[in-house]
């Protein structure tokens, strides 16, 4: 499977080539599908007449410097209100649940853009995440924040007032105007090694090979949360399963096929097709009132010179969890999730504890052989000294113990388990002692950017690339069922 790859160090960049403001706007394009188009829209000469015909809103926001950091919340809104029943795709707008009224945010991201280091990161939030909801006093899906009333600020109050992550600036991008972009660079390629399809979304892939996704189909594919594929060994379809974290996987892909794509037709677009891109971004798009000329100007400088790989690309760690009503959501490990969220908040601070300076033992009480020696050699990779492992009773979740002084240390060991543990005071342990306990819910060992750590030689399935990793290294650990990666002298688009 093609996995999200990690951008390199903005020191190991390579030297960015000028382009022209049309290459500015579409590589911007790719980074959010329609975010920096707006870069574009700043360099023409009628852009103040276009840019004053973009939707603008009154958000309280956090301030930032024209020279820091700047964070960006992208929302995909399901709204349809901009798709009229006579358009010739206003069902494939609706997808096979029909009109359900009201609206919903599809798709919510959190961009990162450093103009000193020219590093751009995004964090993709799961919409089924169980969170407080600003002003509410309740917990819900985050995605119904946007539903509620003021509810593009109610959102922004949620994720600020739950992850502590300042948001900048508002960009929102509804169905008709994802579609009119995809469709304004003349579809994006991608190779699929196995059809796929999804009676909800509309997604039909028939057969494997190069495809083209169209606007309908590239909305259909992002959309995708009951994906099913064909299995080539059986001939069968089978359901991926993973849900919106494996719709989650599947966008940040599409968005780096997106830059691709834009990047090798920045220059054949006439001007017809200039003003298309322009009026798929101004006519379904909605800002907030302080993203203004010079805001633009600095993202057309930004994205002068960038591609998919140089993305930075961030997934919460969450797990399954089981509302008292009944609902199935995601529950967020905030002890793994906190170095992405001090990344987002631009803390200098880093846990106070080093893996060098603790050490542990892991007890598998998971019910899975070879767990705590799989673990012991993951831990050891990173730094951690591990004293030994030992074998407990089942236990249902991961657990680290710790005694009198051992919070911090605790709190780091946590980090680095994929989908969080417990981390609780054990009376019976002595000073600084640190203790790993496997539960049923162990999954891997991960690194300070959420990559799972094995201590194995790893493979994956023919035809989606070939990983080997040793116990120094770490993969990238894709969630879902992803398109594939095209086979030698096969070059799609």
């Amino acid at each position: 499977m093609e996995p999200p790859s990690s951008a390199p160090s903005p020191a190991t960049r390579a030297p960015r080539r000028r382009r022209s403001w049309l290459q500015r706007t579409i590589l911007g394009l790719g980074v959010v599908v329609v975010l920096a188009i707006l870069a574009g829209i700043a360099a023409v000469g009628y852009g103040y007449f276009r840019f004053n015909q973009i939707n603008k809103e009154k958000l309280s926001l956090s301030k930032a410097g024209a020279s820091e950091p700047q964070n960006y919340l992208i929302v995909g809104s399901d709204s349809r209100s901009s798709v009229e029943k006579g358009d010739p795709n206003y069902k494939a707008f609706l997808g096979a649940g029909g009109d359900q009224g009201g609206q919903r945010s599809d798709t919510i991201i959190i961009m990162r853009v450093d103009p000193k280091t020219h590093a751009v990161d995004m964090l993709s939030l799961p919409r089924d995440l169980w969170v407080p909801i600003a002003g509410t006093g309740e917990s819900q899906r985050i995605n119904t924040a946007y539903s509620l009333k003021n509810g593009r600020q109610t959102l922004i109050d949620t994720i600020q007032q739950d992850f502590g992550i300042p948001i900048n600036h508002y960009v929102e991008v509804d169905f008709k105007g994802f579609q009119g972009v995809v469709d304004a660079i003349g579809g994006v390629p991608m190779y699929f090694d196995e059809p796929m399809r999804d009676a909800n979304s509309g997604l039909n892939i028939t057969s494997p090979g190069c495809v083209t996704l169209d606007g309908e189909q590239a909305l259909a594919f992002a959309r995708s949360r009951e994906l099913q594929f064909k299995d080539p060994k059986t001939n069968k379809w089978k359901s991926d399963g993973t849900g919106d974290l494996g719709r989650v996987t599947r966008q940040q892909i599409f968005i780096r096929k997106v830059i691709d794509r834009s990047a090798s037709k920045a220059t054949s677009l006439d001007l017809a097709g200039t003003n298309d891109l322009l009026d798929a971004a101004v006519k379904n798009l909605t800002v907030d009132n302080g993203f203004g000329l010079d805001t633009m100007l600095a993202l057309g400088k930004e994205f002068r010179s960038f591609t998919g790989d140089q993305m930075v690309t961030h997934t919460l760690p969450t797990s399954p969890f089981t509302t008292n009503g009944g609902a199935m959501v995601l529950r967020l490990d905030t002890a793994g999730a906190q170095p992405i969220f001090d990344l987002f908040k631009g803390a200098d601070a880093v846990p106070q504890a080093k893996p060098s300076e603790v050490t542990l033992s892991v007890r598998n009480s998971s019910g899975v052989n070879g767990a705590a020696a799989k673990a012991q050699v993951a831990l050891q990779s990173l730094g951690f000294t591990v004293s030994g492992t030992d074998t407990g009773a089942v236990t249902s979740r991961t657990v680290v113990h710790f005694g009198s002084g051992g919070q911090d240390q605790a709190n780091l060991v946590a980090r680095h388990v994929k989908g969080g543990a417990d981390v609780t005071e054990d009376a019976s342990l002595a000073a600084g002692q640190i203790q790993l306990v496997l539960g049923k819910d162990y999954v891997s060992v991960i690194d300070d950017n959420g990559k799972t750590v094995t201590g194995v030689t790893t493979s994956t399935a023919a035809g989606k690339g070939t990983t080997t990793t040793t116990a120094s290294n770490t993969i990238t650990d894709p969630i879902g069922e992803t398109p594939g990666v095209p086979p030698d002298g096969v070059t799609c688009g």
